[in-house]
This record gives C-alpha cells, structure tokens and sequence, in this order.
C-alpha cells in the first residue's frame, strides 16, 4: 500500500471515477453519529481560517483514511479506482460539498456587485470538485459511483438545481445534502467578517484544509482481505497504524529493509497488542494506549498539545521538520523509530510503576490524581536524567516532590485543573532549554511558583494548613485520592516506627476509609462536648482529622458502637482488632474521642503532610 496524505481538491480535482464496490453497504452515516461532528470540525477551520493572519499556518482538519485499488481503463477513458475503505466519508463530502456549491451559488442572486465575482468564484471552485467537466454524458460526469441502492438518490442529489433545502424521496443522502446546507447557510449568515471574506473561506477550507490518507493497493495486495480486516471486526486503521505505514513506507522508498526497522523497533506494539491496543480513558476520550502514548511522545517532541485526533497529521508535520532540518535533506527514518521505542519503554514506566524509588511512588500517586497532561514532561524527565547504564539520576527526586507537592496542596486547596495542559507545555519547554549539566529543579519550582491567590499558586503553608484542617474530605474528593493522601501518611509513620515491618510489603489496595466517629453517631454513645452543637459535629465529621484506614471492614454495629466501653464493645477495641496500620495504633492511644481530639489529630497529620509536601521553597523563605 502506497500513503498519500492529501487534501479534498487532490482527491476530487483531477478527472476520476471512484466506484463502490456491490459487496459493500450502502450509505449508513447519521445526523448525531457523524454529521455533527464533522460540521463542528469544518466550523471550527472555517473559523481558523477566518482569523488567520500573515504567513501563519493554518491547521488543517484529517478527516481519516480511505483506500483505493486501481482497476484497467481503456485509453481514452476515465481513470477509475475502486474504494476499498472510505466510502461512507467520500460520499459525504461530495454531498457536502455540492450543498455549499448550490448555497454559495443562491447568494449571488441577491448579493451586491462588489462581492458577486467572489462568490461566483467560490462556487465555482467547489462545482469543478463534484463532476468530471469533460464528461457530460452517462453517469462518467460523478466522481463518485456509489453501490447500487444508492445510486438514484445519489444522482438526485448531485443534479439537483438547489432552487431548495429539501429533496423529496432521496432518503439518507437527501437527509445530509439538507443537513449541511443548513449549516453552509448559518454560516454565511453569521455578521461576523465579509460575506465574500466568508465564501472564499469555505471554498479554501474545503478544497485546501480537509485533508485525507489515501491508500493506493499495490498490485499484490489483497483489497477483499483488506476490506474485512479493516470493518469486518470492528477495527479501523488507528494513528499508530497510519505512523507505522509511513515509517516503513518511508523506508522502503529510502532502500532502508523495513523488515529488521519492523522488527527491532515496533514489532513490540503488534506482539503485546492486549496492552497496547487495549481502549483506556472515559466514553469518548477512550483510546488505544498506544495512540495515547504516542500523543504524548509527539506533545514531548513538538512541544504542543496535541489531540489524538490530530495525532496522524501533527506526526507527519514533525517528521516533515525533521526532513527539513536533516543536512542532507533525508529523514533518518531508524532514529525516529528507534525515539519511539524507547520513548515507549518510559511511558511503559509511566503508566505502570512498580519500583520503590521516590519517583516510583510519585507515579503511583499522580495515577491516582489522574492528571494524564504531565506525561510528556515525565517523558523528557526519564529520559534525560539518565546515567550510563540507564539508571535514575538523583535529580529526579527533588522534581518529582516539587511536582507532587504542587498537585496536592491544590487539589486539597480546591483548585482547579483547566489551566494544567498549558502548564505542563511552558514547564516542557523550560525544561528543554536548560543545559543538561544544570538544576533543573530549580526551573521546575519557579514555574510552579506562581502568584499568591492566584490560579496557578502553590499554596503556601498557611493555606494548606487551614484548608486541611477546615475542608471536607469525605464526599468532596474522590475516595481513592483520600486513601492515596492517608497511605501517604501511614508509610511516613511506618517508615519512622521503630520496630514496624517495611511498609513496602504492606498491600494497601484493600483498604478501606473509615470514620472514626461513625457518620450514624447517636448522643447515647457519642455524647456532645460542652460548647458545641450538631453542626460543629457535622462540619467535623468528614474532615481529615476523623479519617483513617482499615484492611478490614467493620461490622455496622462495631463500627457505630461507643468510642469506650465497660461491657468491651467499643469502636476503640475494633480498630485494634481489624488494623495493624500505625494510623490506628496512634488512635488507640487517646480514652476518648471527640470534637477536641479531631481537630487537634487534623493539626499532628497535617504536620507530617506539610513535610510530605512541602511548600514552594522560595515561598517558604518568606
């Protein structure tokens, strides 16, 4: 298969006839599933191209992969190819684009006679993308031939004068030709910038910015075999798929043997596909894990966000840059594979730390704090702060207690996470420009400094302290991020226990949070001290000062029973019994427990929280 990463005007401007083989299924794309969605991405070109300026690049938008197999023509005749994979796309964009043609063309019957030559133009540009001009007989004239239940609605459409919205007995096809021009009309309506500046944008992002991989079948290619494995199960070409092709491509082009590059570089992703192609994320930002690592490598490299949406397209500006940069003009195709690889090893790391070094745990807890958008810097962290045998370097401890400590004061502090993908850029690209050989901590600290009060603050010790000690924990944070900040906590005071076994055998994935004075307290057995009332209990309640952790579960009635009793059933004897955690065994300590005790015991974990994070050291100074 030979790629081609091309716009829509490649695809449709030259004379051609792409046919839809009988086997496949007639059009089946929906207004929710994919009309939408396409719209809000042609919208927001459409609005990219409007407020560029200058030599500015524009982004363009890649609509997916479509595969083509060549067939014979006689001479004299059209080319023709047969679309393998991609018909329902291609279809689409020949009724978008004649919907735009017809609504361009509508205004120029009422528009003034300064902008009538542009939108003429416009419209004209879009109509030589919808037919074969030279070929005004028959059905040669369609770029598109589609199978056969479609072809009489998908002729309506394309010979439809436009004199309306709606065709009548045009099915799904009329049902999209109506859909967007709709929406080419909400456009053109919209006051924003010149009805002219807004045709010959709508031409331009449809002809230019609308970008495919078209896949050309060699002639040994199996193009049936290659239908199914692409639709039949359910899986599509992903990003990484594309990249792969194009290395190897690249490769081959270059007399470079793809087989060994294959082999010694990516065969990994193919061989463990149960955890590479394995979908992780929520609902609609689930992916592949490999096209998630990868968006994080190509972020490390470009240093850009970048959507895994885009993934194919910013890939290909990347290794286009490196093509330009390289003296002799040629990409070092090995290198960039071999960058991948072992960028993978590290995010391999990243994603499923098990080593008991200080970072190590502080993978395990930013997994934990789910703050995905600081994995290129950990990338460009692992990877640099390296020695000769591929060991850690001592430098990443004091980055990964800065990082950790910025993250957890703020999420205690209740700040928000909105601003942590332009965050996680500026500190990558701070990072990269500092010397090999210099403190990079140093670099770290100050970008995560920030003002006082401000969004982007570390928070200082004072307003750490009031929020731990005043803020509910319980039902305000997520459970598991509790557990994480108390775990934190228990493997600093088993660490110090003198006699205490090492805490790095202890399995804390049973643990279970625990409120020590019950939520279902009742005044018989948790009598309210003199001065307070049940709403200063209430506030108390779900603070970290009355949370703690066991292995075991208690039983309901222990667990609201008596914090002390004669008769021996009492909340203080089944912590003792259900936990060895030195959390409890400092509880079991106190005779009795109250709205006194909870909040000076938020006070004695603060400190050892204050030392676990600790504050911007130059806000510390201060």
């Amino acid at each position: 298969m030979q790629p081609n990463y091309i716009s829509v005007g490649q695809v449709f401007g030259v004379p051609g006839r792409l046919t839809v083989p009988l086997f496949q299924r007639p059009y089946v794309w929906t207004k929710e599933e994919q009309w939408l969605p396409l719209w809000q991405d042609i919208a927001d070109l459409l609005e990219r191209i409007r407020t560029s300026s200058g030599n500015k690049k524009i982004s363009s938008h890649f609509l997916g992969t479509v595969v083509l197999e060549q067939k014979p023509n006689p001479i004299g005749t059209l080319p023709r190819r047969e679309i393998i994979d991609g018909q329902q796309r291609l279809t689409t964009l020949q009724v978008l684009l004649k919907s735009a043609e017809h609504e361009l063309n509508v205004r120029t019957v009422s528009c003034d006679s300064e902008h009538l030559q542009q939108l003429q133009m416009a419209a004209r540009q879009i109509a030589m993308l919808c037919e074969n001009e030279a070929q005004l007989i028959d059905d040669d004239r369609f770029k598109i031939w589609p199978t056969n239940e479609d072809r009489a609605a998908f002729k309506a459409v394309m010979e439809f004068d436009g004199s309306s919205l709606q065709l009548p007995n045009t099915g799904q096809l009329g049902n999209a030709y109506t859909f967007f021009r709709e929406k080419f009309r909400e456009h053109l309506n919209n006051p924003q910038g010149e009805l002219a500046d807004r045709a010959k944008g709508i031409a331009a992002g449809l002809r230019d910015y609308i970008k495919l991989i078209v896949l050309d079948l060699d002639a040994g290619d199996e193009p049936q075999a290659i239908f199914e494995t692409l639709n039949a199960h359910g899986t599509p070409l992903l990003p990484s798929d594309l990249m792969k092709n194009w290395l190897l491509w690249e490769a081959s082009k270059q007399n470079i043997g793809p087989g060994p590059l294959y082999e010694r570089h990516w065969r990994e992703f193919d061989r463990n596909h149960a955890y590479w192609r394995l979908r992780v994320g929520v609902g609609h930002a689930a992916r592949a894990r490999v096209d998630t690592f990868l968006q994080n490598w190509i972020s490390k490299e470009t240093l850009e966000q970048v959507s895994v949406k885009h993934l194919y397209d910013r890939f290909l500006h990347h290794v286009s840059r490196l093509r330009d940069e390289a003296t002799d003009g040629i990409l070092d195709v090995g290198k960039v594979m071999e960058t991948i690889r072992f960028n993978a090893s590290l995010y391999q790391r990243i994603d499923n730390p098990s080593g008991t070094s200080r970072f190590e745990t502080f993978l395990r807890r930013l997994k934990t704090l789910d703050v995905v958008v600081f994995q290129p810097v950990l990338l460009e962290l692992l990877g640099r702060f390296r020695d000769e045998r591929g060991q850690d370097t001592d430098d990443l401890e004091p980055v990964a207690v800065a990082l950790e400590s910025y993250l957890v004061r703020r999420m205690v502090c209740g700040y928000q996470t909105r601003g942590y993908g332009s965050l996680a850029i500026n500190l990558l690209k701070a990072i990269k420009n500092e010397p090999i050989d210099s403190n990079v901590v140093t670099v770290v600290r100050a970008m995560l400094r920030g003002s006082p009060g401000s969004a982007d603050w570390w928070p200082d010790d004072s307003f750490f302290k009031s929020s731990w000690c005043d803020r509910r924990f319980y039902g305000m944070l997520r459970r598991e991020r509790v557990v994480m900040l108390l775990q934190a906590i228990e493997q600093s005071y088993m660490a110090d226990a003198k006699y205490s076994e090492p805490f790095l055998n202890f399995d804390f994935s049973k643990l279970q949070i625990e409120h020590i004075l019950p939520q279902k307290w009742t005044e018989q057995y948790w009598p309210l001290i003199e001065g307070f009332v049940s709403s200063d209990r209430d506030a108390l309640l779900h603070g970290i000062g009355n949370l703690t952790l066991l292995s075991g579960v208690l039983n309901p009635a222990l667990s609201n029973a008596p914090w002390e009793s004669p008769r021996g059933i009492s909340k203080r004897k089944g912590l003792a019994e259900h936990s060895k955690l030195e959390l409890n065994f400092r509880l079991q300590k106190e005779e009795v427990w109250d709205e006194t005790k909870i909040k000076s015991r938020a006070i004695t974990l603060f400190e050892t929280a204050q030392k676990l994070w600790p504050p911007c050291p130059a806000a510390a100074a201060n």
